[in-house]
């Protein structure tokens, strides 16, 4: 009997609005809104924007930040069979494959943070998470030689990035690229690129399966005010584990409630892996999110911090300007980096002091 329990659809509902926690909009009687919910790239993808101009205008800014994100889809997603990084997949051991200037950008910012962490954030994963399959119909857990197989590689120092010619190359034939742990943040930053520069909208949320990101403030000139769910009641929105305010910033988490497998024996996998064992992150983190300027560098960092675990993650970020990190350990506890734990707000969690 196949034990998969992750209900894929009702994950990603959830995701559109456990991050969120958006207290009303003063002011929106004098302001248009335009708002679309799509399926790009595995998650829920919703954008809301607001300004005076015409409602005709903001929907068709909404319409091309959906457009630019569904044409980013067919250069990241493994998942579509003629997609621009399974091309690099098949080819880039034979010989340096020429890219797109998006897939360059994404590559050179994965192969910077891989090295950073120390592989805790490693792009060259593909074929470990093809082989767990957590998140689809296929997960299961993998015998422990297949994994053994796969891990400690370190596999991103394989990777030959030629900005002259942009183009990559593989040093060896036995790994693949999934960039779903960074992807997602270029995508959330590309929109809101468009947004600004071609329609001038000063004021907006997009929100990618729980990557959100914001431009400029709430029409009352307020900050956003956004929650960061607890991870033992994720679907319990109204009470998440703490709340901050920012504005034309973004808040990425990685958590290991998000997306799972349950085995036959009840234990629960995660699906944010760590290379160095190939299993599932046991760090004692079980959230991690970050607050920074760059959602694709939130993306990656998320990811990082959360493998390393609250210590080494907050002493990673420390190390970084204008980052912020805020964790959540398996024991409920509430840490934050020293930039950001004075501007939370306790919410069904305790925040303890630094």
């Amino acid at each position: 009997m196949n034990a998969y329990k992750h209900k894929l659809p009702r994950r990603r509902c959830l995701l559109l609005f456990l991050v969120l926690m958006i207290l009303p909009l003063a002011g929106c009687a004098r302001m248009n809104q335009a708002e679309d919910t799509e399926l790009i790239l595995g998650t829920i993808v919703n954008t809301r924007i607001y300004g005076k101009m015409s409602r005709e205008r903001l929907d068709e800014a909404v319409a091309a930040a959906m457009d630019r994100a569904r044409s980013l889809e067919q250069i990241f997603s493994v998942n579509i069979e003629c997609s621009e990084i399974n091309y690099v997949n098949q080819n880039a051991a034979t010989a340096p494959v020429p890219v797109s200037k998006d897939l360059f950008t994404v590559m050179e910012r994965a192969l910077y943070y891989a090295s950073l962490s120390d592989g805790a954030f490693d792009p060259t994963l593909g074929r470990l998470i093809a082989l767990w399959g957590i998140g689809t119909e296929q997960a299961h857990v993998p015998d422990g030689e297949e994994i053994a197989a796969l891990a400690g590689k370190k596999n991103y120092e394989n990777v030959v990035l030629d900005a002259a010619n942009r183009t990559i190359y593989f040093k060896t034939n036995d790994f693949s690229l999934d960039l779903g742990a960074i992807a997602k943040g270029y995508v959330a930053d590309e929109m809101k690129r468009l947004l600004v520069e071609d329609y001038e909208i000063t004021s907006a949320l997009l929100n990618l399966g729980g990557n959100v990101i914001t431009i400029g403030s709430k029409t009352d000139g307020s900050d956003w005010t956004l929650g960061i769910a607890d991870p033992k009641n994720p679907e319990d929105t109204k009470n998440p584990a703490v709340l901050l305010k920012i504005s034309g910033q973004t808040l990425v988490t990685s958590g290991n409630y998000q997306r799972y497998y349950e085995a036959p024996d009840g234990t629960r996998y995660h699906h944010i892996l760590d290379g160095s064992t190939g299993y599932p992150a046991k760090s004692g983190t079980v959230s991690a999110t970050i607050i920074t300027g760059c959602s694709m560098d939130a993306d990656a960092l998320s990811t990082a911090v959360y493998v390393l675990g609250p210590e080494k993650g907050a002493a990673l970020i420390e190390t970084l300007e204008n980052t912020e990190a805020v964790f959540i350990d398996d024991n409920g506890n509430v840490t934050a980096t020293s930039g950001i734990h004075d501007k939370l707000h306790e919410g069904s969690l305790t925040l303890k002091e630094n």
